[in-house]
């Protein structure tokens, strides 16, 4: 579980404030006190976006068409974390557009790239690169860094395999894309 700043700020503030209605003689309702926060924080939680949810909007592909979450229904799909500046990126790129031409209709695979370009003119020059769908630039700080932190990334490039049903088959995927392509949809547990 990942806390955003607010939530932490949530907990740290329902501490404190038991903690002082226990020192104002509320000693029976610390208990009561700490049920309220962990409610609090469920409530909060529930509020979370989950993956599905930041997977509904609406991607472009190279041509300019738009491609809608319920156009990608009952395909896998990889969300592809990379930029033009990342040399591990711009070596990896060609192998998984190899890879994706060869199998994706088959599999029913969809690549949904997500960039960590720092302007937007780098990023549409890279994407020219790509067969597959992107997340628009103007997602890219919002929705884009939620599906990052969301799918536990700490580097680029990096592919998260999300099944049919939205839920995450394997959070880094590359290696088993470059090393064990035949092992296509790369499946491992995870708990995102």
């Amino acid at each position: 579980l990942v806390l955003s700043p607010f939530i932490t700020l949530i907990i740290f503030i329902m501490d404190f404030l038991s903690k002082q209605w226990y020192q104002r003689r509320v000693r029976g309702s610390l208990t009561k006190m700490k049920t309220l926060t962990f409610l609090a924080l469920l409530s909060v939680a529930a509020g979370a976006p989950t993956l599905k949810d930041l997977l509904d909007t609406t991607y472009t592909d190279g041509a300019g068409k738009n491609v809608t979450l319920s156009d990608l229904s009952g395909n896998y799909i990889g969300l592809y974390f990379s930029a033009s500046w990342c040399g591990g990126c711009r070596k990896f790129t060609p192998q998984l557009v190899k890879l994706y031409n060869e199998i994706h209709e088959d599999k029913k695979w969809e690549i949904i790239w997500v960039t960590h370009d720092h302007n937007e003119p780098d990023a549409d020059k890279y994407f020219k690169e790509m067969p597959w769908i992107r997340l628009p630039w103007d997602q890219i700080a919002t929705r884009g860094k939620s599906m990052f932190k969301l799918t536990h990334q700490q580097f680029i490039p990096s592919v998260t395999m999300i099944d049919s049903t939205f839920k995450v088959i394997n959070k880094e995927a590359s290696l088993d894309i470059m090393y064990e392509p035949e092992d296509f949809p790369w499946a491992k547990r995870c708990y995102v």
